[in-house]
């Protein structure tokens, strides 16, 4: 009996690295995209500060810290991540931290997670994109996805990757927190932008996220720099508190 459970489990064995080696063979079999990249690489490091109101509410970082395997392909391993100072940490205490990880290659996402924390409220999500069969899963629930889909951090990664010129239009697909959005961003004018980290010109560009025909919150501005980095030194976006604003502290490459 013993030998026959041997045999049993060997025959599973097999089974299982059969399975693996000729699911990656079909994912690196497929016709990803490739998208020309000299704007950003590992270890790119952008702080900024951010303002409500005028005031100095806190510290923004977007870096991109590794390149990791996903779905047996490379993906970028980046974060954003947001911390209240000063008397804001006292009032509303924010601690935020978005993880994606987006193909190398395509620039279209594999993972997100979200780990948001702002005065009483809290939250932490995840989901897992399925590149091949066109599907995410969100809180135990599967979604239909558009290919190539994006994030809301790896969209902006994207957005970077393109040849923007003023008048221009670029729709993208993208899926966050459960729901698949399409993202337009207008570069609406060219506007030179004062920083901390010095003055540039700039690609003044409006972003807004609709869903069935309806503007998201999650609309902004970016103000990118007019060269092959396309770096935001400036970020805008409403709220019903007020603007928030973001500008460019301090740029590592």
């Amino acid at each position: 009996m013993a030998k026959k459970n041997r045999s049993v489990c060997l025959i599973i064995t097999l089974l299982m690295i059969f399975y693996i080696t000729q699911k990656e063979c079909w994912t690196n079999s497929l016709p990803w995209r490739k998208v020309e990249n000299r704007a950003f690489k590992k270890g790119e490091k952008l702080i900024f500060v951010v303002k409500w109101k005028g005031f100095a509410a806190g510290t923004s970082v977007m870096e991109i810290k590794d390149i990791v395997e996903f779905s047996g392909r490379d993906a970028y391993y980046a974060t954003f991540s947001t911390r209240s100072s000063g008397l804001f940490d006292v009032f509303f205490k924010v601690r935020d931290l978005v993880e994606s990880y987006f193909d190398t290659e395509g620039i279209f996402t594999w993972k997100q997670r979200k780990r948001l924390s702002g005065g009483k409220y809290r939250s932490d999500k995840e989901t897992i994109y399925d590149q091949v069969k066109h599907e995410a899963s969100y809180k135990g629930k599967t979604i239909n996805i558009p290919l190539f889909v994006q994030d809301s951090l790896s969209s902006f990664y994207y957005l970077r990757t393109q040849n923007l010129k003023e008048g221009n239009s670029l729709i993208m697909d993208a899926n966050d927190d459960g729901k698949n959005y399409l993202v337009e961003a207008k570069v609406t004018g060219i506007e030179k932008v004062t920083t901390p980290s010095g003055e540039f010109k700039a690609l003044k560009t409006e972003v807004t996220w609709s869903r069935e025909g309806k503007i998201s919150q999650e609309s902004s501005r970016i103000w990118l720099s007019d060269d092959e980095r396309k770096i935001p030194v400036k970020i805008e976006k409403e709220t019903k508190s007020g603007t928030i604003t973001m500008l460019l502290e301090k740029a590592i490459f």
